[in-house]
């Protein structure tokens, strides 16, 4: 399969939510398609990713941990699966979620032949941009 082009749709957003002042709440849906990477990033707030179809190839360049966390079974808080810091990498699979610490770098990338849908919350200072990239070297 050939890499196709990532499609970002923002479903809804509002600036200084309560409790979050001087922020905007973003939650966005991103499909990825079959084999296609995504180039080193990072974001300069939170996020929050929920795999709901297809698997995502996640290597962490440097910054904090990035964790992947499941739903619990019995409805409860979400049941963490692992951390995984700069030089490792993790396939997070469909029904898995990632918490993205602010300016952690990362790089992803579809697996071959599984289209990857995903709904992104984000919490970022107002008017930051939903993504920047990463210019320097793998450290």
């Amino acid at each position: 399969m050939r890499a196709g082009t990532p499609v970002r749709e923002i479903l809804a957003q509002t600036m200084n939510p309560q409790g979050a002042d001087g922020r905007t709440l973003y939650l966005q849906r991103v499909t990825i398609p079959a084999d296609t990477p995504l180039a080193a990033h990072f974001h300069q707030g939170t996020q929050i990713a929920a795999i709901t179809s297809g698997r995502l190839r996640y290597y962490v360049i440097k910054g904090k941990p990035v964790r992947v966390v499941r739903p619990d079974a019995t409805g409860g808080a979400p049941a963490f699966v692992r951390a995984f810091k700069p030089g490792e990498t993790y396939v997070v699979k469909t029904g898995q979620s990632v918490i993205e610490p602010a300016g952690s770098v990362h790089e992803v990338h579809a697996m071959p032949g599984e289209d990857v849908v995903t709904y992104v919350a984000s919490l970022f200072t107002n008017g930051a941009p939903l993504s920047d990239p990463h210019t320097g070297d793998h450290e």
